[in-house]
């Protein structure tokens, strides 16, 4: 029998068809946005007063420009049963609630927004947790990922510019993306390097498995290359892309640790000290 994974799991006991069909309705057509008898749908009114100010909008002139940059209509019909389309199509429309959210808070026009406004939001997140999925929103913009603890407690404490590379490389357009990943790690990796030393106190054999990796996995260097017969490592060079990329992911949740032991430090001094106060 093959085993099933999660999605598989899921994807059988909730009609997708439906879901998208609700989601699509509630954000394009359903007039969401109350004013008056101006009432307008949650694209409608992110076009008129929130786009042409959104930083993540690139080239794109409106939301239908946008949307159709990204295969909207395919995605839709994949997303009926394609669980990576349908969580695309979610990540759409809750960048655009959120726009909109945010707008909201601040509006000079007199809109308020329906229960149905607010019962999209609940559709889309109850939706994504039904695939152990999170958004994250950050810097105007929001990033579905796998929900994860560690995740969530990394970049929690971390700068703001490497919370969000925590983020990126665990979102599914990372998949398959070597050299994404590896840019991703070699700015974690660098972000680790002045704190090698206490992360060395706290556990000697992770620190040495992650800079021997950073060091030999073709990251910070050039380990691929035959001339260079001092980085050059066969083993590497020899390996395929699916294995470079599930070590690349190992190192990622090494780092994770490594940050989260690192952030222990200042608790585990407290903690003695109490320790000692009750011993008294």
């Amino acid at each position: 029998m093959v085993r099933k994974n999660i999605f598989d799991i899921v994807s059988e006991s909730i009609n997708m068809e439906n879901e998208v069909d609700r989601i699509v309705a509630l954000a394009k057509t359903e007039k969401v946005m109350l004013r008056m008898r101006c009432n307008r749908s949650l694209l409608e009114y992110v076009d008129v007063y929130c786009f042409s100010q959104w930083k993540h909008r690139g080239h794109c002139i409106n939301t239908e420009d946008f949307c159709k940059s990204l295969n909207y209509n395919t995605i839709v019909k994949e997303a009926k049963k394609d669980v990576n389309a349908f969580i695309i199509l979610i990540e759409l429309f809750y960048n655009f609630w959120f726009l909109a959210d945010v707008q909201l808070k601040k509006d000079r026009f007199g809109y308020i927004a329906s229960d149905n406004f607010y019962h999209l939001k609940n559709l889309l997140t109850d939706n994504l947790n039904k695939y152990n999925q999170k958004a994250f929103i950050q810097d105007e913009r929001v990033l579905i990922i796998e929900d994860k603890p560690e995740i969530t407690a990394v970049t929690e404490i971390v700068e703001p510019e490497i919370s969000l590379d925590v983020i990126r490389y665990n979102h599914y357009s990372l998949k398959g993306e070597i050299e994404a990943k590896k840019t991703i790690l070699l700015r974690l990796g660098s972000e680790l390097e002045p704190k090698r030393a206490d992360l060395e106190v706290i556990n000697r054999q992770l620190t040495s498995g992650i800079f021997n990796l950073l060091n030999n996995l073709n990251i910070r260097h050039n380990n691929v290359n035959l001339t260079d017969k001092k980085k050059y490592r066969e083993y590497v060079a020899k390996m395929s892309q699916d294995e470079l990329e599930k070590w690349y992911d190992e190192l990622y949740q090494m780092i994770l640790l490594a940050f989260l032991l690192l952030d222990n430090i200042e608790r585990t001094e407290k903690v003695r000290d109490l320790n000692s106060k009750i011993a008294k």
